[in-house]
């Protein structure tokens, strides 16, 4: 059964009450830059304590001994899910892998809010699916657990490799893509294969959230 993951994008007060709101329930937190940055422990402690698993979504991009760190650093604050930027390159997946025990590592292969010809602006000749599939086959043979990508590449990734797929950018029915390029509705990121889902702004948008979150929750139960 696909997991959800609520992204915490908004201010600290409304991602506290949230998380408060829906104890009980099997969901993942994300936290990233916005709240991390400003506020760290002050809310990954709250959603460990409540029992939560947490997703530090800091996309590691660094030299080897940096992102080995980082990793140590996200230990430390009982994450379960830490993303890394593929584009690290080998030796520093592999440092990171090395201290990773007991968290999953992620890697994020090319943003949802970029398309192929954004690759040109990055003097990448290659097309977008073929870039990915590079990134996937780097992450995977160093050993990293799993991969955010977009459920459009979703189907020709879990075609070649065998890996926990989270799938960001994911929209309710009717609701706009706004500055993500790549996106997916639910019900195409679970056919598609998607062992994560990350849902932020229609959650947090939502008028009654709790509600959204327990209509969103029985749909991932009846796909295996």
């Amino acid at each position: 059964m696909p997991k959800l993951c609520i992204a915490l994008d908004t201010e600290y007060e409304n991602a506290l009450k949230l998380v408060k709101a829906l104890r009980g329930k099997d969901i993942t937190f994300k936290v990233g830059y916005k709240l991390f940055i400003s506020h760290h422990r002050r809310i990954t402690e709250p959603i460990k304590e409540e029992g939560f698993e947490l997703f530090l979504d800091l996309k590691l991009h660094d030299i080897p001994s940096t992102v080995q760190n980082g990793v140590l650093s996200a230990k430390e604050l009982g994450a379960d899910y830490l993303t890394v930027h593929i584009a690290s390159g080998r030796d520093a997946l592999r440092r990171a892998v090395e201290v990773g025990d007991g968290i999953k590592l992620l890697g994020v292969s090319l943003l949802t809010s970029l398309e192929e010809e954004h690759l040109k602006d990055f003097g990448v000749c290659l097309s977008k699916e073929e870039y990915v599939l590079r990134l996937a086959s780097l992450a995977l043979e160093c050993g990293i657990t799993g991969l955010v990508c977009s459920g459009k590449e979703l189907p020709l990734l879990k075609s070649r490799f065998n890996f926990f797929a989270v799938v960001p950018g994911v929209r309710l029915r009717q609701e706009e893509r706004e500055d993500q390029r790549r996106v997916v509705s639910l019900e195409e990121a679970i056919r598609n294969g998607a062992d994560m889902v990350v849902l932020g702004r229609s959650i947090l948008r939502s008028q009654d959230p709790v509600k959204t979150v327990e209509d969103i929750l029985p749909l991932l139960q009846t796909h295996p």
